[in-house]
């Protein structure tokens, strides 16, 4: 069998992630239902830092019978979770202004869900047959704050956001 060698794709710059409050079907999102205008692109709200999802799988040994002298392992339950919302905002802007498009859209305690696309420029707008990652969260109670008490500093606010289901890993966006 011949090795093959995919070429690396450089990550820098090229995460988009977006909540909207419905996909009728992650496995099949719909560009119309990424694209919401109810919804948000966090694309350029989150700040560079923010870290993904991760999923922890449990390895379970199984119980020794008495005739064997070795143990075996299965895969147990998985647990995914995410680090919170570090989201940029201006406390002092008006609600409909960008600065505070952030904060009204993400509401306390909503259910929805984060839709992340990889390897795009993140300025990039979504398109039909690029793939995603869909996750059904509910978003927990925002906390204005800072990123720093210095000169570097900027207005930001955090927000938990729980995984609620199994999530759907590199799917095409769909027409319809």
């Amino acid at each position: 069998m011949v090795a093959i060698k995919p070429a690396l794709k450089t990550a820098f710059g090229r995460d988009s992630w977006g909540f909207v409050l419905a996909v009728a079907n992650i496995q099949t999102p719909v560009i119309t239902e990424l694209n919401a205008t109810a919804g948000f692109n966090l694309s350029c709200s989150l700040f560079g830092e923010q870290e993904g999802v991760t999923g922890t799988t449990e390895k379970v040994t199984l119980p020794r019978l008495l005739c064997e002298t070795t143990t075996y392992e299965v895969n147990g339950s998985t647990t995914f979770s995410m680090a919170d919302l570090m989201v940029s905002f201006d406390p002092q802007a008006v609600t409909s202004a960008d600065g505070k498009k952030a904060w009204t859209t993400l509401a306390n305690n909503a259910s929805g869900f984060l839709w992340q696309r990889q390897g795009v420029d993140a300025q990039t707008d979504l398109a039909t047959g690029q793939f995603v990652n869909v996750y059904p969260v509910q978003l927990g109670t925002k906390i204005p704050g800072k990123t720093s008490t210095g000169a570097d500093g900027v207005y930001a606010f955090t927000q938990p956001a729980s995984i609620t289901g199994l999530p759907a890993f590199n799917v095409a966006i769909t027409a319809a």
